[in-house]
C-alpha cells in the first residue's frame, strides 16, 4: 500500500521528534542530569505518568500484531485470551511492586535486592534469566515492527530492523528513564485515538452482522465463534505461563516501581494494567477477527493487522497502524534498553568493576551501555529472521526460557523462609527441565525437532507448564523443608542511592587527608 520510502520517512520522523523533545525538555529541566537521575527519574513519578508508562511499556510490537494473530486465527476467543492473559501479570506485580518499595527503598534493580536477599549464585542465575528476558523483549519489538514495515511499505526486513532501533536508543541514551516516560506518555495517547479510530471505521463500514455471517461461513466456523476453542484455550495458557516471566522478570516493570512515588507504586500497577486490557483486545477483535469474517486472504497470521487497517482506510490506514506500531516499538525498546542499561551499570560495573565510580562517570557509562545494546539487538533481530524465527515463535517460547525465575523471585522478595539453595535450584532445574520437555514433546508429536515443530501449540504449552511445576516445587518445597528465617528489616538501610554512596566517599577522603 505505501513505498519504501515513507517507511524511511516514518522512522526518521519518530527518531528526530523524539530526540528533539529529549533535548528541549532536559534544557529547560532544573533537575541535573546525574547517574541516579538516569537511572531512577529522581524516584518521584506520579500515578498519572506511571500508569501510562506501564500501558506503553506493555504495549509491544507483539501486543499489536500478535494479538490480531490470534483474532485471525482463534475467533472470539482470541482477543479475550491475549488480553486477559498477559493482564493479569501486571496487575499481580502491584503486590510485589509494594512490597519492594518498602523492603528496599533506594534499590536501583531487583537483581541488587536479590543480590542482598540471597548469595552470589542466586544473583548471578537471576541477572542471567533478567538480561535474557530483555534481549528477547526487544527482539520481539524489533521483529513486530520491521515485519509491519515489511508488509505495509515493501521495505527491506533487514533494513528495518537494523534502522528501527536508532529511532529510541538514542533519546533514551540522552534522557534516561526520564525521557522514557515522557516518551511514553504521548505515545500511550496516539495509540488510544487511533484505535478508537480504526474501531469505528470497522463497525461503520462493516457492521457486527456481515462479519459474523463470514464466520460462520468460515469450515472452522465451531471453533471461531465460540470460547470454547481448543486452539484459543491452549494459546490462552501458554499466554498466561509465557507472560509471568517478561513482567517479573524484566526489570523494565521494576524499574517503573522504583520511579514511582510511594503512594503511586502499587495502584499504577492496577491502572495501567485494567487500561492495557482494552488495547490488545479491541486490535485483535477489530483487525484480526474482521479479517478472518470477511475472508482476506492473509498468508502469514503476524501480519493480519497491518493488512486488515490497510483494508479499512487505504494508505491512511496503513500509515495510522504503522504510527501505532511505532508508538509501541519506540516506548517498549526505550523501557527494555533503560532496563538493561540499569542491570549492565548497577550489577555488573558498579559491584564488580568499578564499585567507587563517581556519578559523572557512571553516567558516561550508563549511556554508552544503552547505545551498544540499541545497536546489537538490530544485529540479533537480523539473525532471527536468518534463521527462519518469527515473531510468534518467539512469543510464545519466551516462557521457558524466563519463567523459572517467577517463583523463587517472588517468593524471596515475599517470603522470610526462601532458601537460597532452593530458589536457586528451583529456577535452574524449572528452566533446563522446560527446555527438555518442549524439545521431547516436539519430537514424539511431529517426529522430528525444527522451528515448526517446535512452535506447536501442544510443545509449548507442555513446556511452559513444566517449567512452572518444576520451579515452583523445588523453591517451594525446600522453604518448607528448611527452617531458615531472613530478616527483611535489617536489610532495608543496604540500598544506598549513587548520590549518597558518592557523598560518602568525598566524605571518607576528606578524612583520610585529614
Amino acid at each position: 500500500m505505501l513505498t519504501s520510502t515513507t517507511g524511511y520517512m516514518i522512522l526518521l520522523v519518530f527518531g528526530v521528534f523524539f530526540t528533539g523533545l529529549t533535548i528541549i525538555m532536559q534544557r529547560r529541566s532544573k533537575t541535573k542530569m546525574t547517574a541516579e537521575e538516569f537511572s531512577t527519574a529522581g524516584r518521584s513519578v506520579g500515578i498519572g505518568l506511571a500508569s501510562a508508562s506501564i500501558i506503553a511499556a506493555w504495549t509491544w510490537a507483539a501486543t499489536l500484531m500478535m494479538s490480531s494473530s490470534t483474532g485471525f486465527q482463534y475467533g472470539i476467543s482470541g482477543p479475550y485470551w491475549y488480553a486477559a492473559g498477559a493482564c493479569i501479570q501486571v496487575l499481580l506485580f502491584a503486590i510485589v511492586a509494594i512490597h519492594l518499595k518498602r523492603k528496599a527503598p533506594k534499590a536501583h534493580t531487583f537483581l541488587e535486592f536479590i543480590g542482598k536477599r540471597f548469595d552470589q549464585k542466586n544473583h548471578k542465575l537471576m541477572m542471567f534469566f533478567a538480561l535474557m528476558t530483555n534481549i528477547i523483549v526487544t527482539a520481539m519489538v524489533i521483529l513486530g515492527g520491521a515485519i509491519a514495515l515489511n508488509s505495509l511499505t515493501g521495505m527491506n526486513v533487514y533494513v528495518a530492523a537494523l534502522l528501527i532501533p536508532l529511532t529510541f536508543t538514542i533519546y533514551t541514551m540522552i534522557g534516561g528513564l526520564k525521557a522514557s516516560f515522557i516518551a511514553d506518555y504521548l505515545n500511550t495517547v496516539m495509540i488510544f485515538v487511533i484505535l478508537t479510530i480504526f474501531a469505528t471505521v470497522v463497525y461503520l463500514k462493516f457492521g457486527t452482522t456481515t462479519i459474523y455471517e463470514g464466520l460462520r461461513a468460515l469450515p472452522e466456523s465451531q471453533q471461531m465463534l465460540t470460547m470454547a476453542s481448543v486452539p484459543g484455550l491452549l494459546f490462552g495458557m501458554i499466554n498466561i505461563i509465557g507472560n509471568f516471566g517478561t513482567v517479573f522478570v524484566d526489570q523494565s516493570y521494576w524499574q517503573r516501581a522504583i520511579a514511582s512515588k510511594d503512594s503511586a507504586a502499587s495502584k499504577a500497577y492496577i491502572y495501567g494494567g485494567i487500561a492495557w486490557f482494552s488495547i490488545p483486545f479491541a486490535i485483535a477483535t477489530f483487525l484480526g477477527v474482521t479479517a478472518a469474517g470477511l475472508g482476506l486472504n492473509i498468508t502469514d497470521p503476524d501480519a493480519s493487522a497491518p493488512l486488515m487497517a490497510a483494508e479499512l482506510l487505504g494508505s491512511v490506514g496503513s500509515i495510522l497502524f504503522l504510527v501505532m506500531l511505532f508508538m509501541a516499538v519506540m516506548s517498549t525498546g526505550a523501557a527494555e534498553l533503560t532496563a538493561i542499561t540499569n542491570i549492565i551499570v548497577t550489577d555488573i560495573y558498579r559491584k564488580s568493576i568499578n564499585p567507587t565510580a563517581s556519578s559523572e562517570k557512571t553516567l558516561k557509562v550508563s549511556r554508552i551501555v544503552t547505545l551498544s545494546f540499541g545497536l546489537a539487538m538490530g544485529i540479533l533481530s537480523v539473525l532471527l529472521f536468518n534463521i527462519g524465527i518469527g515473531l510468534g515463535f518467539v512469543y510464545m517460547a519466551m516462557g521457558i526460557f524466563v519463567s523459572g525465575a517467577v517463583i523463587p523471585l517472588t517468593i524471596g522478595l515475599l517470603w522470610k523462609r526462601a532458601t537460597n539453595n532452593g530458589c536457586f535450584y528451583g529456577a535452574l532445574a524449572g528452566m533446563v527441565s522446560g527446555i527438555t520437555v518442549w524439545l521431547l514433546s516436539a519430537n514424539i508429536l511431529s517426529g522430528e525437532i525444527t522451528v515448526e515443530s517446535l512452535g506447536q501449540l501442544h510443545a509449548m504449552l507442555y513446556g511452559n507448564v513444566t517449567v512452572f511445576v518444576v520451579s515452583g516445587v523445588i523453591s517451594i518445597g525446600h522453604a518448607l523443608i528448611s527452617k531458615q528465617e531472613f530478616d527483611f528489616e535489617a536489610m532495608k538501610d543496604q540500598f544506598k542511592s549513587f548520590d549518597e554512596e558518592e557523598k560518602e566517599l568525598q566524605l571518607a577522603t576528606e578524612r583520610e587527608v585529614i
